[in-house]
This record gives C-alpha cells, sequence and structure tokens, in this order.
C-alpha cells in the first residue's frame, strides 16, 4: 500500500507543477467550482495579485505533496494509516 501511496501522491504532485506550468503560457489559473457558471478561472491580466497567490500556493502545495510522495516510496515518511 506504501507503493501505491507514494505513486499517488508523486503523480498528484506532478500534475499541479504541470497546470501551474502551463497557466504561465495560458494566463489563469482554474479555482474550484463556480456553481452553475463552470468553474472560476484567476486571469493573470485582469487579477495579478490573485493570480500570483494562487500560482505561488499551487506551486508550494505540488512539492510539498511531490516530497510526501517520493518520501514514502524511499521509506524515509510513514505512510498514511488504513483504518
Amino acid at each position: 500500500m506504501a507503493l501505491f501511496q507514494g505513486l499517488l501522491f508523486s503523480a498528484i504532485g506532478l500534475g499541479l507543477l504541470a497546470i501551474t506550468y502551463q497557466s504561465l503560457g495560458r494566463g489563469w489559473l482554474p479555482c474550484g467550482p463556480n456553481g452553475f457558471r463552470g468553474r472560476l478561472e484567476v486571469q493573470r491580466r485582469t487579477q495579478p495579485i490573485a493570480y500570483w497567490t494562487l500560482f505561488a500556493a499551487y506551486t508550494l502545495f505540488a512539492l510539498w505533496v511531490l516530497r510526501y510522495g517520493i518520501g514514502i516510496l524511499f521509506g524515509t515518511v510513514e505512510p498514511l494509516p488504513l483504518s
């Protein structure tokens, strides 16, 4: 189960890093659902402070999750308990 958790967390971290990297070219980041209007998108051109704050948050969380997943794979971090 530790192998599965390590691979899952690593994939989530890499996926978030891919989203942040692609946002540099697109100019927007997704920010969850927005009711019936679809998802909320933070635009770099119209909301620069919100965009860069969200960019930093996504990047830091992605690096933390990736580090946690790699730590599980190498055995330096305990996997999450199954109960």
